[in-house]
């Protein structure tokens, strides 16, 4: 088994490096933390209206009417959500 070793030099270069990270991460987690109900909301609402838009106007039944565009863009705006989620998870670590 290879022991791996801190020498000084790595010592020196990652301990800065380190402190960067937490520097920046920290105030990004809790901002993002704060948002987080409020971009919920508004992509949880853009993607209902979008479900809805998307089936009054195939009930309406214009002409060059991509359906499936619209309602794909709608369901990836309802999972954008878990996105964001997993990306307060990568900054929580």
């Amino acid at each position: 088994m290879i022991e791996r070793r801190r020498t000084l030099v790595g010592n020196l270069f990652i301990r800065p490096l380190r402190l960067a990270w937490q520097s920046v991460r920290l105030p990004l987690l809790l901002f993002l933390g704060i948002l987080e109900p409020v971009v919920s909301f508004i992509l949880g609402s853009l993607a209902l209206l979008g479900v809805l838009m998307t089936f009054f106007w195939w009930s309406v039944g214009p002409p060059h009417f991509r359906m499936a565009l619209m309602l794909g863009t709608s369901l990836a705006l309802g999972a954008a959500p878990a996105a964001y989620h997993a990306f307060l998870r990568l900054l929580n670590r």
